[in-house]
């Protein structure tokens, strides 16, 4: 984004939406359609037309430019209450517009710094997964500067992307990666990738140790969500294993999760002093669904400079009947390396009995995050951000609730994910927020995107790689 379309983007309702781009259609009998692109999302109070400056009734809007619905206007009442004011990017009209006006809500614009920092040619050239994890252990927005940032990456191309024709050479994939970014600029200068070599090629940075994660044969870790605790990296990957039945894309199976921590100093996690071990945290609930824990770590505690602390760290999981939902957990933070003495919520409260866990939101994704916002109509609410409908859905949306465990309201989406419109099996899924590398008052939030085929992989180098979006507040 450009500092000329920066400085024009709207900060307070009524501001004036900038138009990226417009074009006309033909509407059939009816005419034809102008069609205005913003080039993000933002929240639409009112459109006026060109004759007379009044509002324009006769107008639809998008999030994607292809489902279109007719635009109501906030009622004055309904201006200033976010859930009642149309969220677009896109608006139709069959008269002029003049000009469109922000109301009270969320804009999502694309954060194209945040994306470049990953999109790389040479060393690691993509992955998925890409958690953050601040090492001094402050999750606070803002407050990135003063420590390093620890990257969790899941499946990874090592190897080299050829920059004429985007293919990809020498190309291995290994399971996990690390990377460290100093500071809380996107700067391609201060950011450095993590992993092994096993002789002369590259392997994992974590790999499985435990009894559990050694019983499968090319099993090997996905690593989930981490925080950081009192100087010591936890995070809790699942252990993944070979299933040459699935589809192709999905040749896999989870065998469990494991709890790994290790020692945290100003260059990371000390992994030659790592400890892992294998948890109980993958399991079939009371009414037999597959449940597990560890898609998203919420520390709400003094060190993590969250508006209102209570001393827990939250462990967020999923639970599937068919349908993904989100589960819970809780620990006292000083507590969170051992396991049994986590407690889980069953709907009403905690309870040490994990099979009685309770759904507290469904439709989420495989990954995601909940996190504290500090200012503006969000201040103090906790902010879900998904991926709807998990791979085979294009939407980020988010959801708010007065505390950790919910209730969270409807579900808004703000971005719709365009790479699928590309072809060769491409999918996006997987969209999470990274607090403490957000401004305050707003949420810098990735989603991933990948391919079910392995040709698209080797011969498009740019598809394996994060996107990132930003989620902030119009007052």
């Amino acid at each position: 984004m450009n500092d000329e379309r920066e400085t024009s983007l709207p900060k307070r309702r009524g501001d004036p939406i900038p138009v990226s781009r417009s074009w006309e259609e033909e509407a059939g009998p009816g005419g034809t359609w102008t069609i205005y692109d913003f080039g993000a999302t933002y929240p639409l109070g009112e459109i006026r037309g060109d004759t007379d400056g009044r509002p324009l009734r006769q107008a639809e809007i998008s999030l994607d430019g292809r489902a279109w619905t007719p635009f109501s206007a906030p009622k004055p009442d309904e201006s200033r209450r976010p859930e009642s004011v149309p969220h677009a990017r896109y608006v139709r009209t069959q008269g002029k517009a003049a000009a469109f006006l922000a109301g009270t809500g969320l804009a999502a614009e694309p954060d194209e710094e945040w994306t470049r920092l990953f999109h790389r040619k040479r060393g690691w050239t993509g992955s998925d997964g890409i958690y953050s994890i601040p090492l001094n252990g402050v999750e606070a927005p803002g407050r990135a500067a003063q420590t390093r940032t620890l990257f969790l990456f899941g499946d990874t191309f090592i190897g080299t992307v050829d920059e004429r024709t985007d293919e990809r050479i020498d190309t291995v994939m290994i399971n996990n990666t690390l990377a460290l970014l100093e500071g809380g600029r996107p700067d391609p200068e201060a950011i450095a990738f993590l992993w092994n070599r096993e002789g002369e090629l590259p392997a994992s940075a974590i790999v499985p140790r435990t009894p559990a994660g050694l019983a499968h044969e090319g099993a090997y870790y996905w690593l989930q969500d981490g925080t950081s605790v009192g100087g010591k990296l936890h995070c809790f990957p699942l252990i993944i294993g070979p299933n040459p039945d699935g589809p192709e894309g999905f040749q896999f199976a989870v065998h469990g999760v494991v709890r790994v921590s290790a020692p945290l100093n100003e260059d990371g996690p000390v992994l030659a002093r790592q400890e892992q071990a294998d948890t109980d945290l993958y399991f079939r609930s009371a009414a037999g669904h597959t449940t597990y824990f560890g898609a998203a770590v919420l520390p709400n505690t003094a060190e993590a400079g969250v508006p209102d602390p209570d001393g827990f760290v939250y462990i967020y999981g999923l639970q599937n009947d068919g349908v993904a939902k989100l589960v819970v957990a809780r620990v006292p933070a000083e507590e969170l390396e051992r396991t049994e003495k986590w407690t889980f919520w069953d709907g009403s409260g905690w309870t040490a009995r994990k099979e009685t866990c309770a759904p507290i939101a469904s439709g989420v994704s495989a990954e995601l995050s909940v996190s504290p916002v500090n200012g503006g109509f969000l201040d103090c609410k906790y902010v879900l951000v998904i991926q709807q409908g998990g791979v085979s859905g294009n939407r980020v949306a988010v959801s708010a609730a007065d505390s950790p465990v919910g209730p969270f309201s409807p579900y808004l989406p703000l971005h719709a994910c365009t790479e699928p419109e590309e072809g060769h099996g491409i999918y996006s899924y997987n969209a999470k927020a990274h607090p403490h590398l957000s401004h305050p008052g707003e949420l810098l939030a990735s989603y991933n995107v990948n391919t079910t085929s392995m040709d698209a992989h080797m011969a498009l180098g740019g598809i394996y790689r994060p996107r990132f979006i930003r989620i902030r507040q119009i007052i």
